[in-house]
């Protein structure tokens, strides 16, 4: 991607217009770290208790790789609720992406463990906070971390791309118009048969 920053600047732009992301959800976040806080020993637990119990992620990681990567989530869960994110923050999330590549994570593996992790601070935030609080703390919390799940999977598919054009010396520009002609062919064929 010839230029990371403008995109990821347009990104952080659409999600703040389209999910409404602002200032306040991060402040909301801090206001409870406290609590929120109490809750990483779990989110920690759960995230890689799921991961090594089934065999298609268990795989990705290397042998004894468990308390590095236990390390990684816990410091990364805890950043979350110490207010507004610079651009370095975002920046970082969207390497994830380029890590994820390498590593052999699926946007799908990725995508999943977010949505693991938002279904169990709902949880916890209903149990532990007023219904209203609760609705509140939550709703910071997904979107933020929907923006970040967003630009993992961005950064991981235009740096895929760009991956392929380094690789085969093909312009950005002309992969995305072959996928552009591409796709059209297997929209046309898929409607064809009756889709």
């Amino acid at each position: 991607m010839a230029n990371i920053n403008q995109k990821l600047h347009e990104i952080l732009k659409h999600y703040e217009v389209l999910t409404g992301l602002s200032d306040q959800d991060y402040e909301i976040l801090s206001k409870h770290k406290d609590t929120l806080a109490q809750w990483k020993d779990e989110v920690v637990k759960d995230f890689y208790d799921t991961l090594f119990s089934y065999e298609p992620t268990k795989k990705i990681f290397h042998e004894n790789e468990r308390p590095k990567v236990e390390k990684t989530l816990e410091e990364w869960y805890l950043g979350l609720l110490e207010g507004k994110k610079d651009f370095s923050f975002w920046e970082h999330q969207w390497f994830v992406g380029l890590v994820h590549i390498a590593r052999g994570v699926d946007n799908a593996f990725m995508h999943s463990m977010m949505a693991r992790v938002q279904n169990f601070i709902a949880q916890k935030c209903f149990e532990n906070f007023s219904p209203e609080e609760a609705k509140e703390v939550y709703t910071a919390f997904k979107k933020i971390t929907d923006t970040i799940a967003g630009v993992i999977m961005e950064g991981y598919f235009l740096q895929y791309i760009e991956a392929i054009g380094r690789m085969t010396g093909i312009k950005e520009a002309i992969i995305e118009r072959m996928a552009k002609l591409e796709s059209q062919k297997m929209i046309d064929e898929f409607r064809a048969k009756g889709g």
